[in-house]
């Protein structure tokens, strides 16, 4: 065969779009196997350059090069739109395959983000794999490799993760679709210039995703999905592309049928082509994502005692869903939150069911005390702790804990204890957790039942009345 070298010609200083010209040299020129390889890669266009597409010849060439490993010593700086093979060099190619050979032994080496672009589209057609289910590992593996040191590739890897599953007939796994980071990048609000976040941003962090189950949970009521709350589906299909922005050729023919991903979004394939139902966004997606995240910041803030801010709820115009009920998912979803931070979970050996009775029994007779001569009429529960066998409980409680426990005793008035823990800028649920939590580590139970109606135990209660 004809041997050729390679020159470049810019048109300026970017590189040149159009295939590199070859020009033929004689046969004892090219000694390196190397180059010789890329030759014969390039000579894949030779026929006619300018008829192939480029995804195509992407994908040809691609396969030629799935095996080929080099351990090139020099490092080639490369920085290209929609990088190809045709249009590196030299020394961009033999840094590229070095670095992908690495990559492939598990290292994660210092790369350049066009050649990390590069190995993406290699992946997308599943090249080097052996499934599209390792491929999905690789870009998975990729993607949490390098998206911290180039956040670029944040712009592009989610969407083509979801169309890998679509394209592949894979099913779909959800993504990190539920962390503030993802919500903050479309908030009109940016939560990470708040001090509070500077000083909390763990527990904002943890917090979150209760809200976006709470949301989630209330769309699910009203036959929706939360995507539906920031946007509108359209009941006419048009045409849909995978890997949209990325170089890719559809390599194989698809069968006829329809994907309906978690979210709820629809696409089909007839004759191999293709198409998903429109979506249009709601025009206040921003404000909405913004209430939502300062709203979450405003209770996370109040029960840390921190500087109050107010979250300003915004004119909603979607259907079944109102303002008050989102806001109401977001205040339950921080209870929830708060519940599980400080549960207590207790594992019981049923083995020594026996002693842990015994123990019970023994808590029971230290709430009750010798009979007096006389009737103590003012006596309340909590001045129970007078006697020196429940001291320490007392010692642990609140004057605010203590008020609580009175007026859950003595009045039973839910309307009256949710007005008293609001004037003391708390959440009933959080001060009633902290008083069985209190309880729980010095007399081994809770005093409050909180699932129903809130009171105190029948097991204490019968005890406690003794003293009223």
């Amino acid at each position: 065969m004809d041997i050729f070298a390679e020159i470049e010609i810019p048109a300026s200083s970017e590189p040149s779009p159009k295939p590199l010209v070859s020009v033929p040299i004689s046969a004892g020129a090219v000694s390196d196997p190397i180059r010789q390889k890329f030759y014969d890669m390039r000579g894949m266009a030779s026929d006619n350059p300018y008829t192939w597409n480029d995804a195509r010849l992407f994908f040809r060439q691609a396969k030629f090069m799935e095996s080929f490993a080099d351990d090139y010593a020099s490092f080639a700086e490369f920085s290209m739109h929609y990088p190809c093979y045709q249009r590196m060099g030299y020394e961009r190619l033999r840094t590229y395959f070095t670095w992908r050979a690495a990559l492939r032994r598990g290292e994660t080496v210092r790369t350049a983000l066009s050649y990390v672009f590069l190995h993406i589209y290699e992946l997308l057609s599943c090249i080097g794999k052996n499934s599209p289910e390792e491929a999905l590992a690789g870009l998975v593996s990729l993607r949490k490799a390098y998206a911290p040191q180039f956040p670029a590739l944040e712009n592009y890897l989610p969407t083509w993760l979801t169309d890998f599953h679509i394209y592949y007939n894979i099913p779909l796994v959800e993504y990190e679709n539920d962390t503030l980071s993802d919500w903050n990048a479309f908030s009109s609000y940016d939560i990470t210039k708040s001090k509070f976040y500077a000083d909390n941003a763990d527990l904002l962090t943890e917090c979150f995703p209760y809200v976006v189950r709470a949301l989630t949970a209330l769309a699910g009521k009203k036959s929706m999905m939360l995507r539906e709350i920031f946007s509108h589906t359209s009941s006419q299909f048009v045409p849909w592309q995978p890997f949209r922005r990325a170089i890719f050729h559809p390599h194989f023919n698809q069968p006829d049928r329809t994907t309906i991903l978690p979210n709820g979004q629809v696409y089909t394939v007839t004759d191999n082509k293709f198409a998903t139902r429109h979506i249009t966004p709601y025009a206040h997606k921003k404000d909405l994502a913004a209430y939502i995240i300062k709203k979450t910041e405003s209770l996370l803030r109040q029960h840390s005692s921190y500087k109050k801010i107010t979250a300003n709820p915004i004119l909603l115009q979607i259907q079944s869903v109102t303002m008050p009920e989102i806001t109401h998912a977001i205040e339950s979803a921080v209870v929830d939150f708060y519940k599980e931070k400080n549960r207590v979970e207790i594992k019981i050996n049923h083995a020594n069911l026996t002693r842990i009775r015994e123990e019970a029994e023994d808590i029971t007779e230290k709430l009750i005390v010798e009979e007096v001569p006389s009737p103590l009429p003012s006596m309340g529960v909590l001045d129970i702790v007078e006697k020196p066998v429940e001291n320490s409980f007392a010692d642990v409680l609140t004057s605010i804990e203590k008020e609580a426990i009175r007026l859950i005793h003595r009045d039973g008035d839910m309307q009256k204890i949710k007005a008293f823990a609001k004037d003391e800028g708390l959440m009933l649920e959080i001060l009633i957790d902290g008083i069985n939590e209190k309880a729980m580590d010095m007399i081994g139970d809770n005093l409050i039942d909180a699932d129903s109606d809130i009171a105190i135990y029948d097991d204490y209660l019968s005890h406690l009345q003794t003293f009223l």
